[in-house]
């Protein structure tokens, strides 16, 4: 399996930048590609992320996503271009338009059309990032690869235009293969389509299903992911979460890599001896695929 296996954490959200630290190395430890965090009312994720960056060698970091909302596209190239430096290039930034809620209440933002703020602001960003605007930024590291969030066609077909990449959260097959692929059909240069969900390596399935219902299922009622959780034929995210022992698990990342997906990232939910079965499983396939 070619399929990059990496780590989704929402530690950024409600840890400290210790903790955040500690799973980064936790990542490299076990031989896993990556580490992907959101970007919410916790930590200040691309700061966390250069702190983790400048302690541990070898693994790529990543925000899925940063909500274009908290920052303006000068501000957002500045500090990312800053940890660049600090990671040595191994920073991809992932943007989201976020949520209509999420925005006015938590951002104190005002929301406009998601499609028309996204082009607006993504043709800005790239300016900044590439060196177009020397007068106003001057880049002293490369620009980072950008992914957006996307699991509608109209977004999809954009970042299939203009990024280098797609990154889905609390999306299945459907939407990569209906969505995602058909989006970047045409597309003649590399696209990372990469996929987070959660995972659980465990006997007791109804038990770790109810456990990400509980972590991880408010944001069900959202719109947007009723709307994905509708062409899926779910009822929640812990209904598309891998989930059962190792060669079941196996099976559908199999199913995510032959879909076309080029990143498999985990947000692992389990405890005691599952949560060591999972991180050791994971530390497996990958090393079967390097």
């Amino acid at each position: 399996m070619t399929m990059r296996i990496s780590i989704h954490s929402s530690t950024t959200n409600h840890g400290s930048v210790a903790q955040v630290v500690d799973e980064v190395s936790r990542v490299g430890r076990t031989g896993l590609a990556g580490y992907w965090a959101p970007m919410l009312n916790g930590l200040d994720t691309l700061t966390a992320l250069a702190v983790a960056a400048s302690r541990v060698e070898d693994v790529e970091i990543a925000t899925a996503v940063a909500p274009i909302p908290l920052r303006t596209p000068y501000a957002l190239a500045q500090q990312a271009l800053t940890v660049q430096e600090v990671s040595g290039g191994r920073l991809t930034l992932g943007l989201g338009t976020s949520h209509k809620d999420l925005a006015e209440r938590l951002f104190a933002a005002e929301w406009g059309s998601p499609m028309a703020t996204m082009r607006s602001y993504l043709a800005e960003l790239r300016s900044l990032l590439g060196g177009e605007q020397p007068e106003r930024l001057q880049p002293r590291a490369p620009a980072p690869q950008v992914v957006l969030g996307a699991v509608n066609p109209v977004m999809a077909g954009f970042a299939a235009e203009q990024a280098d990449g797609v990154v889905t959260w609390a999306s299945g097959l459907r939407t990569v293969e209906q969505v995602i692929v058909a989006a970047a059909a045409g597309r003649t240069e590399p696209f990372r389509i990469v996929t987070a969900l959660p995972l659980c390596v465990t006997d007791d399935v109804d038990a770790a299903r109810a456990a990400i219902h509980r972590k991880l299922g408010a944001n069900d009622a959202l719109p947007s992911y009723q709307r994905v959780l509708e062409r899926e034929g779910a009822d929640g995210v812990a209904a598309l979460s891998l989930v059962g022992d190792e060669a079941t698990v196996a099976g559908q990342l199999h199913r995510f890599a032959d879909a076309g997906v080029t990143e498999f990232a985990a947000h692992v939910v389990a405890r005691g001896d599952d949560d060591e079965r999972t991180w050791r499983f994971l530390g497996g396939l990958a090393a079967q695929g390097r």
